[in-house]
């Protein structure tokens, strides 16, 4: 069996959490923003996609698997939800407080250091989402059934696609980095979610990427 490679992904994330959520926040020069809404346009996407597709969050409970920066999780918590994140990097958690407490919602929002497959939750949520998270995962059926055990409604992922243009461009930079990084053809993305007890609902080829929507079965 193949070591998981977790500890290298908590690594390389909690190193450039603050370039990363640059993203997001557009901190960075002139030109760098014209990349990113060129280069990463889809990161975008996905964050529309998810909440188009949530709909009216209000009152409901949400689990953010691979929280990040809390970008996604402040919002759901912006729109009325109450939202748990959980993610392997310390650093990326720190950015997640601070901008749910500079977005009023900290009382709506927990966050969790914690690799989901080790992490026991306390409740069943509505809603789960996992995006920007299956790229680092080698082979994600493990956390598939955890996150399966606490969903009891809709769940939302995004899985970077094989043999686009950006893949080898991706792979080597990130390795370059110390962080491996993996890719799914569509047929596999659907039995992965199939033998761990999802149905696929929809699938949305957004960019470079795969964007689910799947519930328990």
């Amino acid at each position: 069996m193949k070591k998981d490679t977790m500890p290298q992904v908590a690594r390389f994330w909690n190193d450039i959490a603050v370039e990363f959520d640059a993203i997001y926040s557009g901190k960075k020069t002139p030109v760098g923003r014209t990349l990113d809404k060129w280069l990463r346009r889809d990161m975008y996407q996905r964050f529309d996609w998810v909440m188009d597709t949530c709909g009216d969050v209000r009152g409901l409970h949400i689990c953010d698997v691979g929280c990040g920066s809390g970008r996604f999780a402040t919002e759901l918590a912006r729109r009325g939800a109450a939202v748990t994140g959980i993610d392997v990097a310390p650093e990326m958690l720190k950015l997640a407080r601070s901008l749910a407490a500079n977005d009023g919602v900290a009382d709506r929002c927990e966050f969790i250091h914690a690799d989901v497959l080790d992490w026991t939750a306390s409740r069943t949520y509505d809603t789960t989402i996992a995006i920007g998270f299956w790229d680092y995962i080698m082979d994600p059926r493990e956390r598939l059934r955890r996150i399966r055990s606490f969903t009891s409604g809709t769940f939302l992922s995004a899985w970077p696609r094989m043999w686009t243009w950006r893949m080898p461009v991706r792979k080597v930079r990130l390795q370059m980095r110390g962080c491996p990084v993996y890719f799914f053809r569509r047929p596999q993305v659907y039995q992965l979610l199939r033998e761990t007890g999802f149905e696929v609902r929809s699938c949305k080829t957004i960019g470079k990427l795969f964007c689910v929507d799947a519930r328990p079965i």
